[in-house]
């Protein structure tokens, strides 16, 4: 399997990626097939990846009080593992694939690294991801009822 730089140039809004670009995010960006049903990321463990979802659908699960609650569900082009990915801490809820599913992962050493040598593919890709947490801020804050 290998990165669809297309797909990257057209949904994380990199814009025309060259040759170098390509080479770069080529290294820092592992892709991965994940089966239905397959956990990807456990609540309450460390993640230390950050997953872009190319293709496919997952679940976002959390237990709470001994039940699990489907906090969300994801589809193509949705991040997932930012919050323990930037701030260092456990994961709040397990994300499980609900079909067979192509990720990119980046890891943190690898995503310092862009960000120490490439620092513009960084901020790009960290753009995709406020943007990507901000649509779910606006989601979960419009299901609510204020009184």
């Amino acid at each position: 399997m290998s990165v669809d730089f297309a797909w990257l140039e057209d949904e994380l809004r990199l814009g025309p990626l060259s040759a170098d670009d390509k080479a770069v995010l080529a290294k820092v960006i592992e892709p991965e097939f994940v089966p239905e049903g397959m956990p990807i990321i456990h609540q309450d463990t460390s993640v230390q990846n950050l997953y872009l979802l190319r293709s496919g659908s997952v679940n976002v699960m959390q237990k709470r009080g001994g039940q699990e609650h489907t906090l969300a569900t994801g589809e193509e082009g949705k991040t997932f593992g930012e919050i323990s990915f930037f701030g260092d801490e456990s994961s709040t809820a397990s994300v499980i694939a609900d079909q067979p599913c192509e990720l990119y992962k980046i890891s943190c050493e690898h995503f310092r690294s862009l960000m120490r040598e490439h620092p513009d593919l960084a901020l790009k890709l960290m753009a995709f991801v406020v943007r990507s947490m901000g649509e779910i801020i606006c989601r979960l804050d419009s299901s609510r009822t204020w009184h």
